[in-house]
């Protein structure tokens, strides 16, 4: 299993081994965070020799025991005469301390030997004797003339120790998503997501403890048909990590602490704000306006379970009563541990608010505790249905799904329609299939409640099917809906009248604009919902009236805080996705920039709207080999295999790749399988694969076939026609034609460009008339493609290679990829356009290490950390570079290098 996250710290002790200087690192990390793990992939990084020393405990207590083993590793044939003159000079009887005699005769044997470069990895460095800590510490800061660079793994650094003057880089809790991550690679194949993200939460973020507690579980508890007791019982890397934050604290301030890890959270109110302050100051709580919580959750759970049954008991009942009148939500958590009977609708009526406040983490703990202790009643699973709509409305799929799948069908239709909504909705955000099958029993058209709620359900889903381009069965859902009208909410009307609007788009019927909503004017669509209004804006974009579709989602995300984070995300989302359609990737990549750093949805690669999105922004950027990993993953997935809709885009994504970094085959390949899956789609404009699969093709030699798929285009083309796929049709039909017809087609695939259509679009027609165009063609239309990439917004311009050869590697690590590169008479690059020999040879030293971490697509920020230098320093060294090698810009540089 490959390490998860910590890329910033792995960078920057490999760039310990391509300084031109000798020099040492500190890796500061609480046990179970991935201190050796990091090593190891910083072993397998490097290309310099790497002497890897562990430690073993039992042997601290002897002295100088570190030194040896760190001169046994060292490949130099007279280290052990070294280890036995050390050892002979600091006998005990001769010292007490190494002194400063013996650091320096431990320097002297380090620089007698003789190394090439090498990188010495000493993990656990204060589980040493002392002597040897303090002798390596005093290395560490005398290593020029050596050819060592050291880094050392610790778990806390004293500020009066040895080690407290050297750099020192500290090794954070994994973010929620990464952990998510780590949780899904370690557990078994039929553990259930949300329980998932709860470890991950629960666990703060430690590796190591998320490890353990997956091997504690049972496997119901795993799957999600039994509770989780929370917070989770301590294992050896919680106890260790609590007892480094708890050493210093002693006293009042360890009782107050200690009744803290009794509630998730608390209102500060009726607590010693002294107290509260002094441990907020110490790192131990977190104070949040009103409200006070132990930071961490590994603390919490071995302060919770260090008290004994009885007192924690004591503590619940005195704390239930102090806290009836002011603070309600925590009463009813304390009051589940006393009472006899305990309520649990309480409780879950106190987690449902916990998420509305945004608090999703406490209300999960009081959901396990209702789990535990409830009943199964109809009440407690309304109760718990409330839960499960909030939590989702704030975008949290995984504890919804968690949620919902322990609520039974309800007897009241109303309830069981509220399941089935949530049901549906979570199914299709997850990037399932929605079946919907129990939606074929009858509904009473005289109940006028019953029949809004089901009319509704059949809008909603007939929504997920157009979405999905089962556009036969969302005709026949809104058919059954049709019966249902008479009875229907304004709310209901709206959605049944998208989501028509949605098929016509898909069907590329979409009736004008000024027949829309009143001419979508501005009254009329401010007072439509969130969902109506996202259904037409992303119509609108699907039929390609961009403009208009800006417009829309504009109006959602303007909300603010008034929409839920559920229509937020998916306005943003969809926005993005039509700048992309629009060939406006300047904006497409700052809104999808906006969209992850603004979403609060821990990162869930199994989305195909999300993995889509991640992967286009990796392509546009020019990192290919990782917008592949992206839709490979997501295609792994058996939640996409089902969704064809979905995976028909990530294939024909795939495809596009991969044709625009030369792999024909593989390219053909991808296409030929979104081809298949959409094939009864047949409006072109909407899967756009069919010009990719003509141009694979086309450059394969196989002529027969790509005017068999060119002919279908137009078909399809002059049976919904669109602009985009006049565009397309036109450079299809110019890369098949014969001799008699090829300038002439040529000409008009050229010259059908207006300055209002997409630059993408154009510039992938000059690199594919370039690709099989003549050997004096091909510089002035790889320029114009090269031009036109660079007006589209891409970060780096792409083009179809041709012949070529492999780049030298010039001493640049893995960023300069060997690989195709693009020559002055290659499509795409302008014929003035440097070799990249020239450009890497004319750079010193750091300006090749600031170019490496550009390829890579770090920003100056990111650099300036993994380099050990200011951003400023950044600016000017990339101002340096751009005057030497001639460049215009970041994507211009990385165009000459790539």
């Amino acid at each position: 299993m490959g390490l998860t996250g910590r890329r910033l710290e792995v960078d920057r002790i490999a760039t310990l081994a391509v300084l031109p200087r000798e020099s040492a690192m500190v890796v500061v990390g609480d046990p179970g965070s991935g201190r050796s793990s990091v090593l190891d992939a910083v072993s397998n990084r490097v290309s310099l020799p790497v002497v890897r020393v562990g430690v073993n405990g039992s042997e601290s207590h002897w002295p100088l025991a570190g030194v040896a083993s760190l001169f046994t590793a060292l490949d130099d044939p007279r280290a052990t005469a070294h280890i036995a003159h050390l050892l002979q000079g600091n006998a005990p009887a001769d010292r007490q301390t190494p002194g400063l005699a013996a650091a320096h005769d431990f320097l002297d044997a380090v620089h007698a030997l003789t190394l090439p470069p090498t990188l010495v990895l000493i993990d656990d460095l204060d589980r040493m004797d002392v002597e040897s800590q303090e002798l390596i510490a005093f290395l560490a800061s005398r290593l020029a003339g050596t050819a060592l660079r050291v880094v050392a793994t610790v778990r806390t650094v004293p500020s009066n120790g040895p080690l407290a003057a050297l750099p020192m880089l500290r090794i954070e809790p994994l973010p929620a998503d990464e952990a998510l991550v780590l949780a899904r690679a370690m557990a078994p194949e039929e553990a259930n997501d949300g329980v998932l993200a709860v470890l991950a939460e629960e666990t703060g973020g430690n590796p190591g403890a998320l490890r353990e507690q997956l091997a504690v579980l049972s496997r119901e508890q795993l799957n999600g048909s039994e509770p989780l007791v929370l917070p989770l019982r301590p294992t050896p890397t919680t106890e260790a990590i609590a007892a480094l934050a708890l050493g210093t604290v002693a006293g009042r301030d360890l009782d107050v602490l200690a009744r803290l890890a009794l509630v998730p959270v608390a209102k500060t109110t009726g607590w010693d704000r002294d107290e509260l302050d002094d441990l907020a100051n110490a790192g131990l709580t977190s104070v949040k306006g009103q409200t006070v919580s132990v930071r961490d959750p590994l603390v919490r759970s071995a302060l919770y379970w260090r008290m004994p049954a009885r007192d924690r008991r004591a503590a619940h009942t005195e704390m239930a009563a102090a806290s009836a009148e002011c603070d309600p939500r925590a009463a009813a958590w304390h009051r589940s541990f006393v009472d006899d009977v305990p309520d649990v609708v309480a409780l879950l009526r106190a987690a449902r608010s916990y998420v509305v406040d945004g608090n999703a983490q406490a209300a999960v703990v009081l959901t396990e505790r209702a789990l535990h202790i409830g009943g199964g009643t109809e009440d407690e699973h309304g109760a718990l249905l409330g839960v499960a709509e909030a939590l989702l409305a704030n975008r949290l799929l995984g504890f919804a799904a968690r949620y919902l799948a322990a609520i039974r069908p309800f007897r009241a239709m109303a309830d069981e329609t509220r399941r089935l909504r949530l049901e549906y909705s979570v199914q299709y955000l997850s990037g399932d299939a929605v079946h919907a099958d129990e939606l074929l029993v009858p509904v009473d058209p005289t109940n006028a409640a019953e029949a809004d709620a089901v009319g509704g359900l059949l809008a909603m889903v007939a929504c997920f099917r157009a979405e999905a381009w089962e556009l036969d069965q969302a005709k026949d859902l809104l058919a059954r809906a049709e019966p249902l009208r008479r009875s229907a909410s304004v709310h209901t009307v709206e959605i049944t009248e998208t989501a028509r609007e949605l098929i016509a788009a898909v069907e590329g019927s979409l009736p004008a604009d000024t027949e829309l909503h009143d001419g979508l004017s501005t009254t009329t669509l401010v007072a439509m919902s969130d969902p109506a209004l996202l259904l037409l804006a992303h119509a609108l974009s699907i039929a390609e009236r961009y403009r208009s579709a800006r417009r829309v989602f504009a109006l959602v995300l303007a909300r603010g805080q008034e929409a839920q984070p559920v229509w937020t995300e998916a306005a943003r989302y969809l926005s993005a996705e039509n700048e992309v359609r629009s060939g406006n990737f300047r904006q497409a990549l700052r809104a999808i920039d906006v969209w992850e750093a603004g979403s609060s949805v821990v990162e869930r690669l199994r989305e195909p709207s999300r993995a889509i999105a991640i992967a286009w922004r990796h392509f546009a950027e020019g990192r290919s080999a990782e917008a592949l990993e992206v839709v490979d993953r997501c295609l792994a997935q058996r939640s996409t295999n089902r969704l064809w809709g979905a995976t028909a885009k990530l294939h024909a994504l795939r495809g596009r790749v991969l044709l625009l970094d030369g792999r024909l085959d593989e390219a053909a390949a991808s296409l030929e399988a979104a081809d298949a899956i959409g094939r009864s789609l047949r409006n072109p404009a909407v899967l756009r694969h069919l010009g990719d699969l003509v141009e694979a093709y086309t450059r394969l030699d196989r002529i027969d076939d790509a005017r068999t798929v060119a002919a279908r285009l137009a078909a399809d083309h002059h049976a919904r026609p669109s602009r985009w796929g006049a565009l397309v049709l036109a450079r299809s039909l110019a890369l098949v034609a014969d001799d008699t017809t090829r300038e002439t087609a040529r000409r008009r695939a050229l010259e059908l460009f207006q300055p209002h259509d997409s630059q993408f679009e154009r510039a992938r027609t000059f690199a594919a008339l370039a690709a099989i165009g003549s050997t004096t063609e091909r510089p002035r239309l790889g320029a114009a493609a090269a031009a036109a990439y660079e007006a589209a917004g891409l970060r780096r311009p792409l083009a179809t290679p041709v012949a070529s050869v492999a780049m030298p590697s010039f001493g640049l690590q893995s960023s300069l990829r060997s690989g195709p590169v693009l020559s002055a008479s290659m499509p795409g690059t302008p014929r003035s356009a440097p070799d990249a020999s020239t450009v890497l040879t004319s750079l010193t030293a750091e300006e090749r290490a600031v170019v490496q971490k550009v390829t890579e697509g770090y920003r100056n920020r990111e650099i300036a950390s993994s380099l050990f230098m200011s951003q400023r320093t950044v600016e000017l060294r990339l101002t340096q570079i751009y005057r030497k090698v001639g460049a215009r810009s970041r994507s211009h540089l990385v165009a000459l290098l790539t």
